[in-house]
């Protein structure tokens, strides 16, 4: 997901956790860790159209997820996905 407004326009995040139907909790395993999400209006996010298998896969199970794993999913993400393609 991309921040689409606020101070952090332009970062990309992972969802960790879904609070209800109009807010998520997310983290980018830097600044915003899992133990300290942020929360974020849904309309304000975009999605990017790219997801890193293992970390969804771990996140859907409910297994713990670390800052580490998080942070190294968005260094990985493809560079198509920063362009916009």
């Amino acid at each position: 997901m991309r921040s689409l407004a606020g101070r952090d326009l332009g970062t990309y995040y992972v969802v960790v956790r879904v609070l209800d139907e109009r807010f998520v909790a997310v983290a980018n395993g830097q600044r915003r860790t899992v133990s300290r999400p942020k929360v974020k209006n849904r309309r304000h996010l975009e999605v990017i159209g790219w997801v890193d298998a293992s970390l969804a896969l771990r996140l859907e199970r409910g297994a713990k997820v670390t800052d580490e794993q998080i942070a190294k999913a968005l260094e990985t993400m493809p560079a198509r996905v920063y362009e916009g393609v």
